[in-house]
């Protein structure tokens, strides 16, 4: 991971970026995906893009996939990067 990806808020990173810092463990699942929350509750009522969505239940799955990390477990390349669709 270069020192540019380093200084990035994690919200403005690329999913491959995030995996990777997140396989690196310079950031977590549950942190990315409390700063995107956080950012969707900041902008979300003027856009509306979000039919659907269950803040503790993305916590609870960002917070599964960094359990799998730390264990050492097989993990996907985007593990623990949050999706939106």
């Amino acid at each position: 991971m270069d020192g540019q990806t380093l200084n990035k808020n994690p919200i403005e990173l690329s999913a491959v970026e995030a995996a990777e810092a997140i396989r690196d463990g310079v950031i977590s699942s549950e942190q990315l995906v409390q700063a995107c929350l956080d950012r969707i509750a900041e902008v979300d009522g003027n856009i509306e893009a979000w039919a659907y969505l269950d803040p503790a239940h993305a916590l609870k799955q960002a917070k599964d996939a960094d359990l799998v990390l730390r264990e050492g477990k097989p993990a996907g390349p985007l593990q623990g990067v949050p999706i939106g669709i």
